[in-house]
Order: structure tokens, then C-alpha cells, then sequence
């Protein structure tokens, strides 16, 4: 029978895992390999001239895949901290300036919710485990 230390260690570790590969691909794919047009659009709404917006989505993409890194390696709450708070930023960010994006098929929000629900777990997988008293 497997110890619960090591299975809730196992349930953090894949958290981290699939968070490290989802912010990952979402700065690799959409910003630094096709440059969709709808990244585009969020630089055009923010006035950004647009011999600079390219450059900027790039800058957004490694950003997005160095934090994403960072779980590969960090296991700490603040950093999960990080993620649901710029999720829920970048939700509201898309929200506003771009409202018909929320009921589209391919939208933010299962995205989102989905990889809050994974630093919720990865939150409370960290918090038992520095609680739990060594065996």
C-alpha cells in the first residue's frame, strides 16, 4: 500500500508537471510560433504602435515559458499564488477588452479554471506536507 506522503508528493509533482507544460505552450504556441491574431488584437486595444507588437508578443511568450519552467523546478505556494492571481488577471484583462472571447469554443475560461484548480490542489498537496509529522 502506497505511504499518503508519497501519494500526495506524486499529486503535486503531476500538478506542477501539467502547469509547467501549460503555461509553456501557451507562450510557445499561440505568441512565439504562429503569433495569432488574437494576441495581436489584445496589443492593438492597449494602443501599442504596431511596429512593436510582434516583438511584444515574442516578449510575452518567453515570459509565459520561463514561468512556466519555474514549476519544474520551484515548489513553493507563493508561486502558485502567482499563477491563480495572474490568471484571474489576464481573465479579467480578456474580459474587458475583448468580452466575445469568453464564449467561443476555444476560450480562456476552461483554461483558466482548469489551471487554478491545479495550483488549488498544489496548494493544499504543499500546505499537508509541511504539516505532516515524519514518520
Amino acid at each position: 500500500m502506497t505511504n499518503p506522503t508519497t501519494t500526495l508528493q506524486q499529486i503535486l509533482k503531476f500538478c506542477q508537471l501539467i502547469l509547467a507544460l501549460l503555461w509553456f505552450y501557451q507562450g510557445l504556441v499561440p505568441k512565439l510560433i504562429f503569433q495569432v491574431a488574437d494576441e495581436q488584437y489584445v496589443w492593438q486595444q492597449l494602443n501599442v504602435p504596431l511596429a512593436y507588437i510582434g516583438g511584444l508578443i515574442s516578449l510575452s511568450g518567453i515570459a509565459e515559458m520561463i514561468f512556466g519552467s519555474l514549476f519544474l523546478f520551484i515548489t513553493h505556494k507563493y508561486l502558485h499564488y502567482l499563477s491563480i492571481f495572474s490568471l484571474i488577471g489576464l481573465f479579467m484583462f480578456v474580459l474587458f477588452i475583448y468580452p466575445n472571447q469568453i464564449y467561443q469554443a476555444f476560450n480562456p475560461v476552461v483554461m483558466n479554471i482548469a489551471m487554478i484548480s491545479l495550483s488549488i490542489i498544489a496548494l493544499c498537496c504543499i500546505r499537508t506536507l509541511q504539516n505532516a509529522k515524519p514518520e
